[in-house]
């Protein structure tokens, strides 16, 4: 069996180098776009779904605003109705409930939240109408110490806020007791029968105060601390309800009352997509921007102080308000000119690079046998200028010579290097003649 002569391992070797070489700096343009990619969040989905409260409440009324809103660019907002306010927040808790988005109040978060959740600001504050039966104004809740109380159905954020606000002003005690009623349109037909002494309801519908204040014997509570009762309790804010603002002509209310309203926000999970973070965002802007009875034009949504982290989208939402593209393109085309600028760009720029070194990797893998020979050859002209003794080791260069002129001559190279192919050609000579020189001297 004949062997492969050494000068063809050599080729072969050199082809495989070549080949990994190649194959790998092909594997880092490829990566380079993937990890990217991977790095950078897919096109945003068309379905998230959101805890609104109950079915009826402000909250879903809100919710059902933004799903319109949404639905004119192509994204489907699912409402799911709980309890209120502290149910939407543990369903937004539960990772396997598929609730991204919740509205819900300040004051009813854990210490854990901020881990999972980004607030999107706040989006309305929700009055607390105080109504008693009696013919003495009831300034302090300290008078109703003793009462029978309506102030919302366990497990909802308004009985833990009146709990809290009971407990502050010495108002909760043995004689207080809490009556429950499933809906507060009973709890207003009870407060109207006598059947309790107080009810206290979130702001619903303006008519429907009106209705109830209508009612012989009703009065809507004036809180005389409603400043120093917000300053301690988180979530709770001083609101005023302005003389006559129910109705101008009948002068009602006849006077200022000093009310507390709950502040309410926009929470999601953090691993929604900033994109429907942006559109959700412009949906509170439409809904909440409107002047009402207890804020000003533009006052909602509101980059709040909070308890939460503020998400980065909602940071840029009102700081910069909306890019070009965001501007006058549609919802879909932006996110995609977005992926193009964050994307497809870096990933251009980090690609050019390496196309660019690319000939130079490609040239190097061609010449360096041809460089490793030149070297070779340098080193034997040197030692023969240098050394005096050149003479006596004639053998020792011819026999050095013959394996350069052997290695030079199986050299196989593509036309774009022949040129460099042929100074070494040039190159070999030049040192055989100084080797020929060196004999002949002997």
């Amino acid at each position: 069996m004949v062997s492969d002569h050494p000068y063809r391992k050599v080729s072969r070797m050199r082809y495989w180098l070549n080949l990994i070489i190649m194959s790998a700096l092909a594997a880092i343009v490829v990566a380079v776009p993937y990890v990217t990619y991977r790095l950078i969040d897919p096109l945003p989905p068309r379905r998230f779904a959101i805890a609104a409260g109950a079915a009826g409440s402000g909250y879903d009324n809100y919710a059902r605003q933004y799903a319109r809103i949404l639905a004119r660019h192509g994204v489907e907002l699912e409402i799911r109705n709980f309890a209120g306010a502290i149910e939407n927040l543990d369903q937004l808790r539960d990772a396997t409930s598929g609730v991204q988005a919740a509205l819900t109040t300040f004051g009813v978060t854990q210490s854990s939240d901020a881990g999972t959740f980004y607030s999107l600001g706040g989006v309305f504050d929700a009055a607390i109408f105080i109504f008693y039966k009696s013919t003495e104004p009831v300034t302090l809740f300290a008078q109703l110490s003793g009462k029978r109380l309506s102030i919302g159905m366990p497990g909802t954020a308004l009985r833990l806020a009146m709990l809290e606000i009971l407990k502050a002003t010495n108002a909760l005690d043995a004689s207080t007791q809490l009556l429950d009623h499933p809906d507060y349109t009973r709890a207003i037909d009870a407060l109207m029968a006598g059947e309790i002494d107080v009810l206290v309801i979130p702001q619903q519908d303006l008519n429907r105060v009106q209705d109830t204040l209508d009612a012989p014997g009703v009065r809507l509570m004036s809180v005389a601390q409603a400043e120093a009762i917000a300053q301690t309790i988180p979530g709770l804010k001083h609101v005023v309800l302005w003389r006559g603002l129910l109705d101008l002509g009948r002068d009602i209310p006849n006077s200022n009352v000093d009310m507390l309203a709950s502040r309410n926000r926009m929470l999601v999970r953090k691993t929604l997509h900033p994109a429907l973070q942006y559109l959700l965002l412009e949906a509170m802007r439409e809904v909440h921007w409107p002047a009402g009875s207890f804020n000003r034009l533009g006052e909602f949504p509101a980059e709040q102080p909070s308890d939460l982290p503020l998400s980065p989208t909602a940071e840029a939402f009102y700081r910069y308000g909306p890019t070009f593209w965001q501007r006058y393109t549609t919802f879909w085309l932006s996110s995609l000119l977005n992926r193009i600028a964050f994307f497809i760009i870096p990933v251009i720029l980090t690609i050019i690079p390496l196309v660019g070194f690319a000939p130079r990797i490609y040239r190097w893998l061609h010449v360096r046998r041809i460089d490793q020979l030149h070297r070779a050859l340098g080193h034997l002209e040197r030692e023969l200028a240098q050394k005096p003794d050149a003479a006596s080791r004639e053998a020792e260069y011819l026999q050095r010579m013959a394996k350069i002129e052997a290695d030079v001559r199986s050299l196989s190279v593509s036309r774009a290097f022949e040129v460099d192919l042929q100074r070494l050609k040039a190159h070999l000579r030049m040192v055989q003649e100084e080797v020929r020189q060196v004999g002949a001297f002997s």
